[in-house]
């Protein structure tokens, strides 16, 4: 495993894919989780896009891309063939650059509360999405990681990558995103782990709220997680899983407490709600004993001013998880 950064995290620094390279060696991360393919290339213009490839390889860094929505609800005045010929367009571009593992998301969270079309129609609409892509997609040897992005559950990826083949879709595993719909992140890595090829590397605390709790985030080993359960998980089955930090502010409600909101989560049971109410609990109590800095203060610093601080962090945090893991295995394999 590796530790980089998704861009996004960087996002204020207003830095150009060359100068971001720049960042993440001087930083002494591993590699990148880019943004859109456009974000490179505007025109998916092949050199361009190359170049960045090769210069990222030059430094010993990785590099993934994401490409647009698979989700055909969400496409605004674009026609649905116009969209698969532009996805089409964007997985061959990425595939002449040797980036297969694509990044995507199938929406931002709210439209499965407030979409007009209902969204398990919008899960079977993806997924027959994604069927279409199939032929380009196998042709490249290239698969469509869907995101943990607030908006789908890992039930409900699982059940969309078994139903379209898990050699064309997987998963992005947002560590701390599964907290949106109160799943357990221990038990939702379990899940998302046989699929999972791309991380957005994220922790949070969550809190007590009238309507259910609040999620803040923060960087790896500073909120709630359980690294030391959650890395192996992932590692048994993706060992060269790069660790794509995504960090940033924000505050999140999830109104756990109300029945509607339940209705919209049918696959949760009560032994797992149950587990996520104790980390919010337990969070509660670090915020009131003073081991948690108050969130509504923590919150209302600038992210710049404390960005390097977190992702230093973060960085160290996780790479002495993962030295502790390769320890263990040694002694293992020892015997010892």
């Amino acid at each position: 495993m590796r530790v980089g950064i998704d861009t996004f995290t960087i996002r204020e620094l207003n830095l150009d894919p060359f100068q971001t390279l720049e960042f993440l060696k001087k930083n002494e991360f591993e590699g990148a989780q880019f943004g859109g393919l456009r974000s490179l290339s505007r025109e998916l213009d092949p050199g361009e896009l190359q170049e960045v490839r090769t210069q990222a390889d030059s430094m010993g860094l990785y590099t993934h891309v994401s490409i647009p929505t698979c989700n055909p609800h969400l496409l605004g005045e674009e026609s649905l063939d116009d969209h698969r010929l532009e996805m089409t367009r964007q997985i061959e571009a990425a595939a002449d650059c040797g980036w297969h593992e694509l990044h995507a998301s199938l929406g931002g969270g709210d439209e499965r509360y407030e979409h007009l079309v209902p969204w398990t129609q919008h899960l079977l609409d993806s997924a027959e999405f994604i069927v279409s892509l199939g032929p380009v997609l196998r042709q490249h040897e290239s698969r469509v990681n869907l995101e943990t992005h607030g908006d789908t559950t890992t039930f409900e990826l699982v059940r969309l990558i078994e139903a379209v083949g898990p050699d064309i879709a997987g998963i992005c595993l947002d560590t701390a995103n599964v907290l949106c719909h109160a799943e357990d992140p221990v038990l939702a890595a379990r899940r998302a782990a046989p699929y999972t090829h791309l991380t957005h590397t994220k922790d949070a605390i969550v809190y007590f709220i009238d309507e259910g709790y609040r999620r803040q985030g923060r960087p790896p080993g500073q909120g709630a997680l359980d690294w030391e359960q959650i890395l192996p998980i992932l590692a048994e089955y993706s060992p060269n899983l790069p660790l794509s930090i995504e960090d940033h502010k924000w505050l999140f409600d999830f109104a756990v407490f109300h029945a509607r909101w339940l209705l919209l989560h049918p696959d949760l049971t009560r032994e797992e709600l149950a587990r996520v109410i104790q980390i919010v609990w337990k969070c509660q109590q670090r915020v009131q004993t003073g081991q948690l800095p108050d969130p509504e203060e923590y919150e209302a610093v600038p992210y710049l001013d404390q960005m390097m601080e977190r992702l230093t962090f973060g960085r160290d945090y996780l790479r002495q998880i993962l030295v502790g893991m390769e320890a263990n295995q040694i002694r293992e394999s020892t015997g010892n």
